[in-house]
C-alpha cells in the first residue's frame, strides 16, 4: 500500500512539473525598442471637404473636414435620420427620455470626443466607442471618404 502511494504521488508531482514546464514561455531580451505604429503620412490639399457613411437602419452618418496647411484642422461629424435630417443631439445625452424612456447613447459628447482624436491623431483611424459602435464606425468611414477627396 505504501508503495503505491509514493507511485502515485511520484506522478502526481511530475505532472504538475511537466504542466509548469510546458506553460513556460521564452522571451529574448531585447536591447531594441518596440517601434510605435504610425499612420503613413499623407499629403491633403487645402479646403473642405465632405464624406459620408453607409446607410443603414438607423440612418446615416457624415463629416465634414477641414484642411488647412495640409492638415486636419476641424472635423464636424453629423447622425442623420432616416429622412436625411440631422438628429437633435440634445435628446441624444445618454440619459433616459422621460417621453420614451429610451436611453439614446451620448451622441452629443461622443461627436465631440471623436472629432477630436481623429484632429489629435491626423487620421480617420481611430477607436470606435462602445455603446455607439455602429454610428463610430460609420463616422470613421464618412471621415475616411472626406480624406480621399482631399488627398494630393
Amino acid at each position: 500500500m505504501k508503495t503505491s502511494k509514493k507511485i502515485l504521488s511520484i506522478i502526481l508531482i511530475l505532472i504538475f512539473v511537466l504542466s509548469l514546464v510546458s506553460c513556460k514561455t521564452t522571451t529574448k531580451s531585447s536591447t531594441q525598442k518596440p517601434k510605435p505604429q504610425t499612420t503613413p503620412k499623407t499629403s491633403y490639399k487645402d479646403g473642405t471637404y465632405t464624406g459620408a457613411g453607409p446607410k443603414w437602419s438607423k440612418g446615416s452618418e457624415n463629416a465634414t473636414v477641414v484642411i488647412k496647411g495640409g492638415k486636419i484642422t476641424s472635423i464636424t461629424l453629423r447622425r442623420l435620420d432616416n429622412s436625411g435630417k440631422e438628429i437633435n443631439y440634445d435628446k441624444w445625452t445618454g440619459k433616459k427620455d422621460p417621453q420614451t424612456g429610451k436611453v439614446y447613447p451620448n451622441l452629443k459628447k461622443f461627436r465631440v470626443d471623436m472629432a477630436n482624436e481623429m484632429i489629435k491623431k491626423q487620421t480617420y483611424n481611430v477607436d470606435t466607442i462602445a455603446g455607439a459602435t455602429e454610428t463610430t464606425k460609420n463616422w470613421k468611414i464618412a471621415v475616411k471618404n472626406a480624406l480621399e477627396k482631399a488627398k494630393k
